[in-house]
């Protein structure tokens, strides 16, 4: 606190994680601002099978003294529209999504029969969906191999795979330093998540050039996929339309290079340039209304 105030900032930024208790109670005449990375109903998110009543009950009430403290920030961010609008209660939210970091100058060629997903192994990514999927997919498409990449303990996912048998066109990875090389090796992105905050990793795949099928969960694939143009959504945990839609963008090559080509045309909102002037306009629209 001492060094907050000799150093006056004009903005206080938090994540918002443990700091939301205290960030509005410093009094330095900087203005708060909270961001948050996670989508509201899964803030405190319960894995499967933990949640039980006395849990659901802490969550009601302690989401209700977030609430408060969160009216009492000078702005509200989060990464979505739709979870902008989960947020009724506030009305000093806005949302600026994530930037992407870097743009790859090389794309795929749409050429491998490849399938890529890529994420934590959790029970929030739903690989466990996707290979479900993926069985039905191997039937239809078995010179198609699909490949997953991520941290964490892969012995679940191995150990569907096996029981499903289709370990022969299933490979389940650990992550590798450089993902875009593996973005270039493959043809089509699955993004088969029961949750997400925002879904970087769509848009990492899109600046590859890699057509992008996704289920619709909360929160971010509807943000940025017009479904049918630049990517495809399907309706959250639906292993079957999951597979349909996989199998739609192998049988149709067409489709396959519209959406590669509009999702190279959309990630251009998200270039670091352009999330930088929002954040700017931001800092400026704040400092200049402090200033009255």
């Amino acid at each position: 606190t001492k060094l907050l105030f000799e150093i006056h900032p004009d903005i206080t930024i938090s994540l918002l994680r443990r700091e939301i208790n205290f960030i509005n109670d410093i009094n330095d005449g900087s203005i708060k601002i909270g961001e948050m990375h996670v989508n509201k109903s899964h803030y405190r998110n319960f894995e499967n099978n933990e949640s039980n009543i006395l849990k659901n009950i802490f969550a009601t009430y302690w989401m209700k003294s977030l609430i408060k403290k969160l009216k009492k920030l000078d702005k509200f961010i989060v990464l979505t529209e739709e979870d902008k609008k989960n947020w009724r209660e506030l009305d000093n939210s806005i949302c600026i999504p994530n930037p992407l970091l870097s743009i790859p100058h090389e794309h795929s060629l749409l050429n491998k029969k490849n399938v890529i997903a890529v994420g934590r192994y959790s029970y929030q990514k739903g690989f466990d969906l996707l290979l479900r999927a993926w069985k039905i997919i191997a039937a239809k498409h078995p010179d198609w191999v699909l490949s997953i990449y991520g941290d964490g303990d892969r012995s679940e996912y191995i150990q569907i795979s096996d029981e499903l048998k289709i370990s022969n066109t299933c490979h389940i990875n650990k992550s590798v330093p450089n993902i875009n090389d593996k973005f270039l090796e493959s043809s089509i992105f699955v993004l088969s998540s029961r949750f997400e905050g925002f879904g970087m990793v769509i848009i990492e795949a899109m600046a590859c050039g890699v057509p992008v099928v996704s289920f619709d969960c909360p929160c971010g694939p509807k943000d940025i996929i017009q479904n049918g143009i630049n990517g495809m959504l399907v309706a959250n945990g639906n292993i079957n339309e999951l597979a349909n839609k996989i199998c739609k963008v192998i049988d149709h090559k067409d489709l396959m290079t519209k959406l590669s080509q509009n999702g190279l045309n959309c990630i251009e909102n998200y270039k670091i340039e352009n999330i930088a002037r929002l954040w700017i306009q931001l800092f400026d629209n704040l400092t200049d209304k402090n200033n009255e």
